[in-house]
Parts: structure tokens; sequence; C-alpha cells
């Protein structure tokens, strides 16, 4: 048994996928790339005495409220893999037969009732917002006919009769044959058949012979089996640039709707987003979102991008929009005893983009020690929780021999604590014989009784944008308190008191 998709209007409805209600107003399809004429069109459209073939004024005559879409490559594309990885669901063996149209191989397949399970087909297909018509024959010809009566499943069990019943148009006959046909008065496949093979090639030629085993449908051709690709991308062209928020996001939220379901098919979640946008000036902005717990998640994806797009500003008007899902398995963590991992990982990372936005992106991450001397150096870099932190285990008589050092006499004595005040306090330093001698700051006011220093560092002499030097002095003041100060640029600061 063989089954066909079989899409109506395939370009019609990959175009208006995303708006599908508009599926009930009189739409037409222009061929836009290569004609400006009318190539497909709704039902409205056509009750209002618009046909294919004529040209958009001519159509306008016809039915002023008719409303105009160009072909997209780029959405007939994603509606073809759509499709595909629809059918690839349900069997392993599917073949791209045409556009819109796809064969399944059922051989092998348990099937429940068969029309429940092209029930099933047009169901899934029709979240997707694509219309389809499921046919059901013992060969792939059939299968297509019955596709093509379908509404929207049609399961052929007397192929015979079936056969006889169908119109000579259905098996596509070249016009000069189709004429002859006509004056002959054979208008059923089964007056075509009855015919003979024989004395049809005789009349009509060697194009018969092929038309009449396309008509008696006896035979089964093998199928050019395709796999769909691992690619999950939705886009859309409009037809008037984008200017504000609201739109932009309406959009978006249909296209995560479509990517989540056809992620769900595979049992797949997005582990990246990659967000495409084309300007009207010709400028195309990328960005990629890392999902840090991997989900299919409608309303966590959608956040992910309105966080990302209510700060972002364009100089002119969005005409093109590209989404894309990089496909993944979801995770599944074993954690140790003691070991735990944030709640909401997803709702986290929105956290921080939020705050990014608002702060810079200098100010949110992870502090990073940098290789340098220099005083509280460091730099802040992304948030990443794929690489675990590794903690060394030291005995306690190791971690006693670092706050502890010899004094002169060679006996243990604990060092000095440094309590750093964060930002340094401002102070004013009065010096005598070239030592501090007085002390004016917030933390302390009065005279120094003893002094060591200067301590002199400076670093990135061979970069003067980023040239530092300090001197500092370990004070010790008239009340025993012990302080740290240093001089920049002219400037006194305190740092910190010992402990």
């Amino acid at each position: 048994m063989f089954a066909v998709i079989f899409i109506p209007d395939f370009f019609l409805q990959a175009a208006l996928r995303h708006e599908p209600e508009l599926f009930s107003q009189p739409i037409a399809l222009l061929d836009e790339p290569f004609s400006k004429t009318v190539f497909q069109l709704t039902p409205a459209a056509r009750a209002q005495s618009v046909s294919e073939g004529l040209t958009s004024t001519q159509a306008l005559a016809r039915c002023p409220q008719l409303i105009f879409r160009n072909r997209s490559a780029a959405q007939e594309s994603a509606a073809t893999e759509l499709l595909l990885q629809s059918a690839y669901s349900f069997s392993p063996s599917i073949e791209a037969t045409a556009p819109g149209i796809c064969t399944l191989d059922l051989q092998g397949l348990t099937l429940p009732e068969e029309k429940a399970w092209g029930e099933k087909i047009a169901m899934q297909l029709a979240s997707l917002h694509l219309r389809a018509q499921i046919g059901i024959a013992e060969n792939p010809e059939l299968a297509l006919q019955a596709a093509r009566m379908a509404q929207p499943v049609f399961v052929v069990e007397n192929s015979r009769q079936f056969i006889s019943r169908l119109p000579v148009e259905s098996i596509e006959p070249p016009e000069e044959i189709s004429g002859i046909l006509r004056r002959w008065g054979i208008h059923t496949l089964g007056d075509f058949v009855a015919l003979g093979k024989d004395k049809l090639a005789e009349r009509l030629g060697s194009e018969a012979l092929e038309l009449f085993d396309r008509a008696s449908a006896n035979s089964i051709r093998p199928l050019d089996v395709v796999q769909p690709k691992n690619v999950f991308e939705e886009a859309m062209e409009f037809e008037n640039g984008i200017e504000t928020l609201q739109p932009l996001l309406f959009v978006l939220r249909r296209f995560i709707e479509q990517l989540s379901l056809r992620l769900e098919l595979f049992y797949l979640v997005a582990q990246e987003i990659q967000l495409n946008l084309k300007l009207s000036s010709g400028e195309k902005l990328e960005r990629s979102f890392r999902v840090p717990s991997p989900t299919r998640n409608i309303e966590t994806l959608f956040r992910m991008l309105q966080t990302h797009l209510e700060t972002l500003q364009t100089e002119s008007p969005i005409v093109a929009l590209h989404l894309a899902a990089k496909p993944g398995k979801p995770e599944h963590f074993q954690f140790g005893l003691f070991e735990t991992a944030l709640r909401d990982p997803n709702h986290f990372y929105e956290t921080l983009a939020q705050l990014t936005s608002l702060l810079g992106a200098d100010r949110v991450g992870t502090p990073v020690v940098e290789n340098s001397f220099r005083p509280d150096a460091f730099r802040m870099e992304p948030v990443n929780f794929d690489v675990l932190p590794t903690f060394s285990r030291r005995n306690s008589s190791e971690q006693r021999s670092e706050s502890s050092t010899l004094n002169s006499s060679g006996r243990m004595s604990s060092a000095l604590s440094l309590r750093r005040f964060r930002p340094p306090l401002p102070a004013i330093v009065e010096m005598r014989g070239g030592l501090p001698s007085l002390l004016n700051s917030e933390q302390f006011v009065g005279a120094v009784s003893h002094a060591d220093g200067p301590f002199r560092s400076s670093g990135h002499w061979w970069e003067p944008k980023q040239l530092w030097s300090r001197d500092e002095w370990d004070i010790e003041t008239a009340d025993g308190n012990l302080f740290r100060i240093f001089e920049h640029d002219g400037d006194w600061f305190l740092e910190g008191s010992y402990d």
C-alpha cells in the first residue's frame, strides 16, 4: 500500500502559512519572480470570477477587494521541509514526488483503520497551517489520483472501479491527444482503457503507450526515497516594511509555535536560535541565542527574542525575517548528593539579558581576575555553566601555613589580613620628610606614628591608554590602628585596614 499527501495550491498555502486568517479572503498569488500574472488563488477570489493567468490589473477589475501576495522561495522551501518532516514521522520511506506532493511507502507498517490514519496526517499538517488531502491505494499512481479527490482522506478499495470513473484529464494527456479524445467521445479512463493498448498506439502514436500505462495503474514503481533535512527554519518577506515592535513580535510568535511543533515530531528541542533581520537599506542584522537549558517551550523561546528586540533600534524598516532553530536532544543530568542545578536556567538567562540591556554587556557576567599586577584587575565574562568549577582539597596544615609566617626569632606568627574598602576612600595625606605624617579620611583623622614605604608598582607602559602606576604605604596611627594608603596621579586614597 502507498499513501500520497497532496497540498492543493501549494505555493499559495506556503505564502499564507503564517497568515492563516487570510485563507477565507480573496487572495491572489502572483508569479512575481517570473511574471506578474495570477498563479494561484483562494476559493473566495475564484468566486469573484478571478482566474489563473490574469494580470494583476485584470484581476483587480473583477474583484476590487483582491489582495495580492508574491511567491517566496524561502517560504516554499520551509513548507517543503515541513511536509517531508511530517511525512517522515509516519513512514521512513518517503518520496518528494513534486512540489506539495509526498508519497509514502506503507509496506511493513502496521496501520490501524486506514482512513483514521490518514485523518491523523491531515490533522497534524493542519496544526502546521497546511491543508492536505491524503490518498491511499495499492500503487503510487492510484494514491495520487485518490489524493486529488480526497476530502480530506480517500482510500481506494476497488482499483478497477475507481480508475474507470476518473476523467481522462487526470492522466494529463497532451493538448493534441486530449482534443482527439474529446472528439471521439472518450471522457473517462474506463472508456480510454477499453480502446486497447495496441489500437491506441496505432492511432495516437507512442505517447499513447505511456498514457495507457498511467491509466491502467497496474505497475508499482520504486520510490526515489529521500530523508528530510535536519533543518528547522521559518522565513517571511513583508510587503510593507515593519517599523514597530508589535507586528514583528506577532510574526515571531507564530514562527516559534511552528518550530516547536516541528521539533516535537522528532522528539527534539531547540538548543540555539538564530535570528536574521533584513532592513530596507540592505543591511542584515544577525543574532544567535543560546538556550541554556534546551527546550521547545514556546513561552521560554519567545521571551528570549522579545527581551532582545525591546532594546533593538534599526535605522530603516525591516523587510524580511528569518528564524532558525538548531535542534538537539533533551538533556538529562545525574547530580551528586550535594550538587544542584538552577531551578529555571532559561529564566535566569532572561534576567541576565534584561540586566545587560539596562547596564551594558561589560557590567554583567562573571568576574575573572586578569593576569596583571594591577590591584583589582579583572574583566567580565558571560555566564557559562557548562564549565564546572574545580575545587582542590587541602589539609588543615596547608591552610594554616598560608595564614601564618615566621618572625625574626623563628617562631610562627599570624599574618595580618587586609580588609579592603571598595571603592577606596578618598583621603588627604600630609607629608613630612618624605613620609606620611597626617591622615584625614572618612575612616580616620589623626597623626601617623609610623610609615613603611613607598612600595611602587606600575604596568602596561607599552600601552599609553592603559598605563598605571601607584605608590603604596603601610601606616600606623597614634592610637595603634594599621592602614594601607596609596597615591595615584597625585590623589591619595585609603585602601583598607589591617586586622
